[in-house]
């Protein structure tokens, strides 16, 4: 293809029109024409060897255009493990996460520094009882999102088991993301809701005014508008109060075992409300579609 040789870049359109053979003429302008889309239009796919050799002669603002588009994919690990060994991770064999003094602890979520992307793999080891898996990160989805993976205990086993989700990001909104998970392991947990009301403080002689009350199912990532709640798994006393920020994601975990740790829920992040007041207008919960963003090694 002497067209793409450097010493005639400049001049192949006029050699071009330059011939007598006009079918040889157009066949040269059909050429242009798919180079000058192939260097406007951005690529993911291998391109051939020549287009290699002009992509390295463009100026830094052009050769941008045919880089791939890197999304920001960030983590959340919840240690829901009903132990009291700290758990360890690191990242494909090297990088450390949490470790040592800094190792995540039971009912622990924290939120990593660390952007992740298809065919990671996190090690988590149990410090004391031995207990260790990999996790392989899967298909991740083609856009900024906040990962969280919960490590939890299997059912009727010690092995480790996990759950997986991902918070869609998008455009400022006025609700806040709100993931429900059940690590909780005794009897009847498959049957557990949980129950958020308005949280509401009355001073004596007010009147009595009426909570809004909704009844979440576990395992699902919801939108809810900002506000103060009550929080509760239905049929237990104890209450936990949730400070909801709009474009905020937040993770509310049922935690402990039958006989060895007592149950209890776990707010990440537990934010003070700055008003405390403060009530949402309409206590709207959708739930969003959540993605099994990771996979267990084999």
């Amino acid at each position: 293809e002497a067209w793409l040789d450097s010493k005639l870049a400049g001049c192949w359109l006029a050699l071009a029109v330059a011939r007598s053979n006009t079918f040889a003429a157009m066949q040269m302008l059909s050429k242009a024409l798919v180079f000058l889309t192939a260097a406007a239009v951005p690529s993911f796919a291998a391109v051939s060897e020549h287009a290699k050799g002009l992509r390295a002669k463009l100026n830094p603002a052009e050769e941008s255009m045919v880089k791939p588009f890197k999304f920001d994919q960030q983590l959340i690990v919840c240690n829901a493990y009903p132990s009291q060994a700290p758990m360890t991770l690191t990242k494909n064999g090297g990088e450390t996460l949490a470790s040592g003094k800094n190792a995540l602890r039971f009912r622990e979520c924290r939120e990593f520094d660390s952007h992740l992307k298809s065919h990671d793999k996190l090690d988590l080891m149990l410090n004391g009882i031995g207990m260790h898996g990999t996790f392989e990160v899967g298909a991740l989805p083609a856009s900024d999102a906040v990962l969280l993976l919960v490590l939890q205990k299997r059912d009727h086993s010690k092995l480790l088991s996990f759950q997986s989700f991902a918070f869609p990001v998008g455009a400022e909104t006025k609700e806040a993301q709100l993931a429900v998970i059940d690590a909780y392991k005794g009897n009847h947990s498959s049957a557990a809701h949980l129950k958020v009301e308005d949280h509401i403080i009355t001073k004596k002689g007010d009147h009595a005014m009426s909570k809004r009350v909704e009844v979440l199912n576990f395992n699902r990532v919801y939108t809810v508008e900002e506000g103060s709640y009550d929080a509760s798994v239905i049929g237990q006393k104890a209450t936990k109060l949730l400070n909801l920020v709009q474009n905020i994601n937040f993770v509310v975990l049922r935690t402990g075992e039958d006989g060895n740790f007592p149950e209890s829920l776990v707010v990440f992040p537990e934010l003070q409300s700055s008003s405390p007041n403060l009530r949402c207008t309409v206590l709207t919960m959708v739930l969003v579609a959540f993605l099994a963003a990771f996979m267990p090694s084999p």
